[in-house]
């Protein structure tokens, strides 16, 4: 069952503040930053098979991306995360926005068009082409669906959410609709794997991921 754990909310948090604080705390909390609106959430209880499914989904992307690196731009982990400029306010530039994914691939071309010098700062100023979310056990499933339209209106071309927690198990693939002008989804139950529309050739193989699963 999905609960809604408490989130600590810090308004304005300017972006100086916000990487020293998660430099800090960023191996024991998961922090957003929304408009410059700090969301801390406390640590939760730890499980081995989210942690064993992570590896796996993290592991067939990054074996993907060794094996084209000439579309790679940067890999992301859940340790990473992106300054997301569609999200922000031009009025207000110090009230940043900052997320981390699950998982995440930014393909060269959009790698490429930051300077060397945004390459190279904590949370840099783009996109991800795509992104993986796994919801544990405690995520309450609307905040979770509430961030894959965040990424996908931040320019995300396929975000993909898995929620093992519910059987038969539900995968959501994001995207944006230019002809409705809205987030739209797709919703597959229990698939045998998952096929990218954007990483091209990619194939998350869904039996390996559930491979754990009691």
């Amino acid at each position: 069952m999905s609960l809604d754990p408490p989130r600590i909310i810090i308004p304005d948090c300017d972006p100086k503040q916000f990487e020293k604080i998660i430099s800090v705390n960023s191996r024991f909390l998961q922090m957003s930053l929304i408009k410059g609106q700090l969301e801390i959430m406390p640590p939760l209880p730890f499980h081995i098979e989210s942690s064993a499914e992570k590896l796996q989904i993290i592991g067939q992307v990054g074996c993907w991306c060794d094996d084209n690196k000439n579309l790679v731009g940067i890999p992301s982990s859940s340790q990473g995360g992106f300054r997301l400029l569609k999200l922000e306010d031009p009025n207000y530039p110090n009230k940043h926005t900052v997320l981390s994914p699950g998982c995440a691939v930014v393909l060269k071309p959009r790698w490429d068009s930051l300077t060397d010098e945004a390459q190279k700062v904590s949370f840099p100023p783009v996109t991800p082409n795509f992104i993986i979310e796994l919801y544990s056990r405690y995520d309450y499933v609307q905040n979770l669906h509430q961030k894959m339209v965040q990424w996908v209106n931040a320019g995300v071309d396929e975000a993909i959410s898995i929620n093992l927690n519910i059987d038969p198990t539900e995968i959501r693939i994001y995207s944006f609709n230019p002809e409705a002008n809205k987030v739209v989804w797709q919703t597959m139950k229990d698939p045998v794997e998952v096929r990218s529309q954007v990483l091209e050739g990619f194939v998350l193989n869904m039996e390996k991921v559930r491979m754990y699963k009691k």
